[in-house]
């Protein structure tokens, strides 16, 4: 049976408040996650201040004056790593730099995660790839060619355990845009785990993508989709959070091992199931009788089954 592991994407959802970081990490851990995860980033890190209008002249970015995400302060990761341990849950913070993966690799994370935005950011898959360490490559917004030339890169660099993470880069995403057959496509063209970054309403997506192969799923999480921030509307709240994740538990022993055979319920039942040749006139069991019966009926059984 294959665990499907389930990553809470807290992101800045915490709103620049450290023990309220630690409560989600806490409701998150009750709730079944396997892992909450963070986003180490600054606004000069990451949002170009100056850029080129229609015209070619070089103007105000509006885009980095209204950047309002809530990174993760340097020293908050040795804190919430250690609340995460004492959780129970794994920690993970996405890099948007590479002295974010430095400061990561000295708070001593297990794996790393790759933004749908960073996926050809060569600078950051080659340093991520250096450590050794597993890495989910989300793939929004990107074509086939891109999701295997990032994934060369990694392994190049000397990343071998990396998991396809298929995504919709819209915060909500129609349901038209998103292409979840693609978790199949990417299973099959790459020959690496998969999984489904999402951010669709609901249990839809997530339970669909652990039918389609899924091994990874990930999900922003919210107290209330009612709070201001540019995370929240869109985010699982912790009760939808905890009713997902125990449905995906079912469907992890749903799914099985594969293999055609006899559930083990249904062995003592193959003899009742199956019919056999009788003589029509006796009624008596016949290895050249004309009529075919079941040996026995149970009367709760439908003949259906």
């Amino acid at each position: 049976m294959t665990h499907i592991d389930f990553i809470a994407e807290i992101g800045s959802n915490h709103g620049g408040d450290l023990d309220e970081a630690k409560r989600y990490i806490e409701a998150s851990a009750r709730a079944g996650a396997d892992a909450v995860k963070f986003q180490t980033l600054t606004r000069d890190g990451l949002i170009a201040r100056f850029i080129r209008d229609a015209d070619g002249q070089v103007v105000e970015n509006p885009k980095y004056a209204a950047f309002g995400n809530a990174g993760l302060p340097d020293d908050w990761h040795a804190p919430l790593k250690a609340c995460a341990a004492d959780n129970g849950v794994e920690f993970m913070s996405t890099p948007f730099s590479l002295a974010a993966v430095d400061l990561m690799e000295d708070a001593g994370v297990s794996r790393y995660k790759v933004a749908s935005g960073d996926m050809t950011f060569t600078p950051l898959l080659q340093r991520l790839g250096a450590t050794g360490k597993p890495v989910l490559l989300s793939t929004g917004a990107s074509y086939l060619d891109e999701v295997e030339e990032a994934i060369a890169t990694l392994k190049h660099a000397g990343c071998s355990d990396i998991t396809v993470l298929h995504c919709a880069a819209s915060y909500p995403p129609s349901w038209d845009d998103l292409n979840l057959s693609a978790i199949t496509t990417l299973k099959t063209a790459t020959g690496r785990k998969v999984g489904l970054s999402d951010h669709s309403p609901g249990h839809t997506a997530p339970i669909a993508a652990a039918a389609l192969g899924a091994v990874a799923i990930e999900k922003h999480v919210t107290f209330s989709r009612s709070l201001e921030g540019p995370d929240h509307p869109f985010a699982m709240e912790m009760d939808e959070m905890a009713a997902l994740i125990a449905d995906l538990r079912l469907l992890e022993q749903a799914l099985g091992d594969g293999e055609k055979k006899p559930a083990a319920s249904e062995i003592n039942r193959r003899r009742n199931l199956r019919r056999g040749r009788y003589d029509a006139t006796t009624g008596h069991p016949s290895a050249d009788g004309d009529t075919w019966l079941r040996p026995q009926w149970e009367a709760d059984e439908r003949v259906g089954k």
